[in-house]
């Protein structure tokens, strides 16, 4: 008949259950990549257990002053294995000084013995170097690098270097520590006197 369903009753109803299955699916997938990412994040934590156990048994120099802070980290803190400025330049050298005029023109060649003595984990005083027994006073650093001290003037002021063997001498100038040759220095000093500029350039060999 004209307008009638041929195929089903008029109250029949179809039940079609892909919202149902469509929902299910989602829910589980969500699940899954739940349980992978947290599978995936224990075994990302694996390394940082691990390093919980084994490398903090290493002890390391906790002080900045230090050549070797903070070598070793992680690890315990333990100063007892720092390693200072002054530790790495007590001892005799001895030292080949080249002295140069103002216009750095060669004017004599000497060798003879120089000391360093430790005054604190970075001080130093250098003995050898003035006949009369004037001591070089120098600050090291961690950089293997010790540089003649300043002087600090009546009026507050300070002037660069320091007054050394006569009082109209003033020194100024570096010692460098050889890092790929322990028993090695490198002098680099600067004299200026009523006479005029010296410089001192020298290399000496730990005795």
């Amino acid at each position: 008949m004209g307008g009638q369903n041929n195929f089903y009753p008029p109250n029949y109803v179809i039940f079609v259950p892909f919202p149902f299955f469509e929902s299910f699916l989602h829910k589980n997938i969500a699940i899954y990549i739940s349980v992978l990412l947290l599978f995936m994040a224990c075994l990302k934590s694996d390394p940082f257990d691990k390093a919980d156990e084994d490398q903090f048994g290493n002890r390391y120099c906790n002080d900045p002053i230090a050549i070797n802070y903070n070598h070793g980290f992680p690890g315990t803190a333990d100063n007892t294995t720092c390693i200072y400025p002054t530790d790495v330049f007590t001892g005799t050298y001895l030292l080949k000084d080249s002295i140069y005029d103002a216009d750095f023109n060669l004017d004599t060649i000497l060798d003879f013995m120089v000391r360093f003595h430790r005054v604190s984990l970075t001080q130093l005083k250098l003995s050898g170097f003035c006949l009369n027994g004037d001591t070089v006073r120098l600050t090291a650093d961690r950089y293997y690098r010790a540089a003649v001290d300043s002087t600090l003037l009546p009026d507050s002021s300070m002037m660069e270097g320091h007054v050394f063997c006569r009082a109209i001498d003033t020194l100024t100038g570096t010692i460098n520590k050889y890092k790929d040759d322990s028993n090695k220095i490198k002098v680099s000093f600067i004299i200026a006197s009523d006479t005029g500029i010296n410089y001192h350039v020298g290399t000496g060999i730990k005795q």
